[in-house]
């Protein structure tokens, strides 16, 4: 796929000038596709094309373009849509295919700068380099280059609703941070419902600015994903419409994580992946929607403690135990991958989880005589249970103790070993 940032002259026999949809810059753009390079397509209005009511109107920022050769004006059949139309359908595509589209037409350029969805990955921006490679120094500050191009020559200040931003450090640390936290700051809008930052970098180094959300987007915000970055919020940032939250190799503590869950009221999803600055979670109970959480090597956690009434789904991964209070859920789906998981559900879960009804359990290392289920499954239907291979337990733990849940769960349909 190409960059969206590219200079590129009409193909051959078509009508126009050449759109630049970064104001000249020099990257080059690999081969349009046939859908944009030779005959009209159905859907998308080449540059020449003229239709009668179109026509009568002054100029409409996505009309398309009506182009001459020796003072013959070029036309080309297709379908009479409005100009709004148009819009919409060049906001559809994907952005390599919409920056495309600007390339061939100066209709579509305009509608590009005002691309609602942006997506800055290694695969949309440099799809033949490896961003990550060894010695990648130039590709990577090119591929920033890129970015920055695009995001200057936006005309639409306020009109980006999604942002997937993949922010690769060259491995010489030559440039700072400055130029991410200007990208964020020129790409949030108040209308963004989507944002997702991936910051390739050795350490979690970069503080993301929390006033960015409050300030911005607190209104509309609903999925926020960080990776590898620092999360600092000292006071309640107002994310009142977000639905899901997913933390990856983020610094944050679980006082932190707390301030800035208490005034996100609409929480659906929570997902935290290496977030080893946590030691203690809890779930305030006024994430009254929160049904799904997830929380997977956080190697310092030590206890979660949930008051949210309706999770639904509960998922954990750590290497250590981990003490869980499920507080008034109704939790019916539990996943542990955790030691001493086969004890721990036996024990605890019976009494906390009285809902259960999918139990899924991954182990690598086990008390190798557990103890009787002292209470009832009186709800779980499936059970599968995972013993890593190679754990020194294997080779002593009784198997036959496992008969204990079946005992413990009279409506148990299937079983997995």
């Amino acid at each position: 796929m190409a960059p969206p940032c590219f200079s590129k002259k009409p193909p051959s026999g078509s009508a126009g000038d050449p759109a630049e949809p970064c104001g000249g810059a020099s990257s080059t753009l690999s081969p349009i596709p046939p859908m944009l390079s030779s005959a009209p397509h159905p859907l998308l209005p080449p540059d020449g094309w003229n239709a009668s009511s179109l026509s009568e109107r002054n100029s409409p920022p996505c009309r398309p373009d009506v182009n001459s050769y020796g003072g013959k004006e070029a036309r080309y059949p297709g379908p009479d849509l409005p100009e709004d139309i148009w819009c919409r359908i060049h906001f559809l595509l994907p952005m390599q295919d919409a920056a495309r589209a600007a390339c061939v037409s100066r209709s579509f350029l305009h509608s590009w700068r005002c691309h609602p969805n942006l997506t800055f990955t290694n695969e949309t921006m440099c799809p033949k380099e490896d961003l990550k490679a060894a010695g990648s120094n130039a590709i990577i500050r090119d591929y920033n280059n890129k970015i920055d191009c695009v995001l200057r020559n936006r005309l639409c200040t306020d009109a980006v609703t999604k942002l997937k931003l993949d922010y690769h450090v060259p491995p010489d640390g030559a440039e700072s941070y400055h130029r991410l936290d200007s990208w964020l700051q020129m790409a949030v809008t108040p209308r963004t419902k989507e944002l997702e930052l991936l910051v390739w970098s050795k350490e979690a180094s970069f503080d993301f600015p929390c006033t960015l959300l409050s300030d911005r987007c607190g209104g509309s915000i609903q999925k926020l994903l960080l990776f590898r970055c620092a999360l600092r919020p000292t006071f309640q940032l107002g994310l009142r419409s977000l639905k899901t939250l997913h933390l990856r190799d983020v610094r944050v503590t679980g006082e932190e994580l707390g301030c800035l869950l208490s005034s996100s009221t609409a929480l659906e999803h929570l997902k935290l992946v290496y977030c080893d600055d946590i030691v203690r979670l809890e779930i305030p109970c006024l994430l009254q929607r929160l049904s799904f959480l997830e929380v997977s090597g956080c190697t310092n956690l030590q206890v979660i403690e949930n008051k949210a009434p309706n999770l639904s789904r509960f998922y954990l991964e750590a290497g250590e135990l981990v003490q869980v209070s499920f507080g008034e859920s109704k939790v019916k789906d539990v996943q542990l991958r955790q030691g001493y998981a086969i004890n721990y559900a036996i024990e605890n879960l019976p009494s906390r989880v009285p809902n259960l009804e999918t139990l899924n359990i991954q182990s690598s290392h086990e008390i190798v005589n557990s103890s009787l289920a002292s209470s009832k499954f009186l709800h779980l239907k499936f059970l599968s249970i995972f013993l890593i291979s190679g754990s020194y337990f294997l080779q002593d733990y009784d198997f036959l103790s496992l008969v204990h849940f079946f005992d413990a769960s009279p409506s148990l349909e299937t079983f997995r070993l």
